[in-house]
């Protein structure tokens, strides 16, 4: 009865784009899990929108996390340099668009959700893509749930433009590393866990790669401070936490480990912020 008086809020949960960060984000989910958070919705951009996934499908965590530390570049590289070559002779410069196709990545994902729609899923999820065809940022809601993690996951240069429906998409981090705005303005939300990664990347070694580089923090920075303003203005609340981990690159996954601890301890560590507990000033009698 009392709801009808004061409605029930929830809690969501974001897990932003990080080259290679599906490391630290399972150790976060996992610490989630451990401390008794239960987000009613999740979205997720490229690293985030994989785990976040995987989360909100019901999948065992502490299997998931097996499967991410035993992670070999040979689960998802495909082929060697010859076949790499041949493969760009045969698609030309024109329909060449990366160096993995994806299938590999799509089969060794497909155990955990290659037969779910987003309406199978116990948690609402939200997957942010760039599509391309529409020149548009999409937050993907219904469908197959592979294929939006394939078309959120599909690093520029790395990955194959990602074919769905016929629309082409690439990475959901070029168009939105943190969607949050539909979770801002959904008024059953009050409260925005969002986890973020630095990977301390290495700077570049030429000028444009660095201005690249420092082009897209700087786009970043200005929309988090945009949906900053637009929260504030709508009553809700924002826990940016962020992990701090080693560089990952596709060759060397050595130290994936450390970075999973740390997203587990970023999740101890705010235990507090998380569960949304505060402890009340002692006052003496």
């Amino acid at each position: 009865m009392i709801e009808l008086f004061f409605p029930k809020k929830h809690s969501a949960l974001c897990l932003n784009s990080a080259f290679f960060g599906f490391f630290a984000h399972t150790g976060f989910v996992r610490g989630l899990q451990e401390i008794g958070f239960q987000p009613s919705v999740i979205t997720g951009s490229s690293a985030g929108a994989l785990i976040g996934a995987l989360f909100a499908s019901g999948a065992d965590m502490k299997e998931v996390q097996m499967m991410i530390l035993g992670l070999k570049k040979s689960d998802f590289w495909e082929g060697n340099s010859f076949t790499q070559i041949g493969r760009l002779i045969k698609k030309g410069f024109k329909g060449y668009s990366g160096i993995l196709t994806g299938k590999s990545t799509r089969k060794l994902l497909y155990p955990y959700l290659g037969t779910k729609n987003f309406s199978d899923l116990p948690i609402r999820l939200g997957i942010a893509v760039s599509n391309l065809t529409k020149a548009k940022r999409q937050l993907v809601v219904e469908g197959n749930v592979l294929d939006a993690v394939m078309a959120s996951i599909a690093f520029p240069f790395l990955y194959e433009v990602q074919n769905v429906k016929g629309d082409e998409f690439l990475d959901g981090g070029i168009g939105d590393g943190e969607p949050i705005k539909e979770l801002i303005l959904d008024p059953s939300i009050d409260r925005i866990i969002i986890h973020q990664i630095n990977n301390n990347k290495p700077l570049g070694s030429s000028v444009i790669k660095r201005a690249l580089d420092s082009s897209f923090q700087i786009i970043d920075s200005e929309n988090e401070e945009l949906k900053t303003l637009l929260a504030e203005a709508r009553g809700k609340k924002l826990v940016r936490l962020v992990t701090n981990t080693p560089f990952l690159s596709p060759g060397d996954f050595s130290q994936g480990k450390f970075a999973l601890a740390e997203g587990l301890g970023t999740a101890y560590k705010n235990k507090d912020q998380i569960l949304g507990q505060f402890v009340l000033p002692g006052f003496p009698f």
